[in-house]
């Protein structure tokens, strides 16, 4: 079980990181696969930068926590990637933003994932120290 949440968490990882370079190298693809669109002048390099950032910061720390067996730095990426539910919802209800139910799941689905993930992490290693 602990093998199948380490490998589903870094693949999930290793997309937001590609998708984060993505933004770097050819940021229009990468926006449209968010449903967002390219702004203009210092919005763009903000949405560029910012956006690049988040996804490979909170990618590379869901891999490489996965890879490492490193609940800390599972947790942060998780919570980076959760962290972004409750902003879309704020968009949503306060600032005319679009109710984007499906991703708002995603987020969600990845934050369990991250913690499920380090929980399992957590009980193998205290396993290890009663055998």
């Amino acid at each position: 079980m602990l093998l199948t949440l380490r490998g589903i968490t870094a693949l999930l990882g290793l997309g937001l990181l590609i998708l984060g370079l993505g933004w770097w190298i050819h940021p229009e693809p990468a926006a449209h696969l968010l449903g967002a669109t390219l702004l203009e002048g210092t919005g763009r390099s903000t949405q560029i930068g910012d956006s690049a950032a988040f996804f490979i910061g909170s990618g590379s720390m869901l891999a490489w926590g996965a890879l490492r067996a490193n609940a800390h730095i599972l947790i942060a990426g998780g919570c980076l990637v959760g962290l972004v539910a409750p902003g879309r919802v704020i968009a949503a209800a306060a600032h005319g933003g679009a109710w984007t139910l499906p991703e708002i799941l995603g987020e969600c689905l990845i934050l369990v994932l991250a913690i499920a993930t380090a929980a399992a992490i957590r009980r193998s290693e205290s396993d290890r120290l009663f055998y």
